[in-house]
């Protein structure tokens, strides 16, 4: 099934919008900007709507996800014990940028508000596993050690 009959599949209605980016975003793992085109058309509304909705929609990417989702935590505590090293390093490492995934695959880099772990800052979850008192050299290692 093609991702533009997934979504024909839905009623032609504003209601249909979350089910449909649901969907695509559990089939494919991201919702591509030809499905935001196509959803667009399809239920007679404005990408831009579309993309007002997924600011708040944190659950839908629009890109395709890194081998490794690599997420840190920027709660005030983990800033001020060291989040902002952890990410620089993750970025300078692996040639990736906040919010995207690297050229190769390999990681996605996010960021979270809090993991509500503050007392063990700063926080890093890496496919879904939390690491927590982080030290970017053991991120960095972890990673690497993934990775290659």
């Amino acid at each position: 099934m093609t991702n533009k009959e997934i979504i024909e599949g839905y009623n032609k209605s504003k209601e249909s919008l979350n089910p449909i980016l649901d969907k695509l975003q559990d089939i494919n793992g991201f919702v591509s900007k030809d499905d935001i085109a196509n959803i667009a058309n399809y239920l007679e509304i404005t990408e831009k709507e579309i993309m007002i909705l997924l600011k708040y929609k944190k659950n839908i990417k629009l890109e395709k996800q890194g081998d490794n989702i690599v997420i840190v935590c920027k709660g005030p505590n983990c800033l001020k014990n060291g989040s902002l090293d952890i990410i620089k390093a993750i970025e300078y490492e692996f040639d990736v940028k906040e919010g995207n995934t690297s050229k190769d695959g390999k990681i996605s880099l996010e960021t979270k508000n809090c993991f509500k772990k503050c007392a063990f800052a700063p926080n890093v979850e890496i496919n879904g596993k939390l690491y927590s008192n982080c030290k970017k050299n053991d991120i960095v290692k972890i990673l690497k050690d993934m990775i290659y």
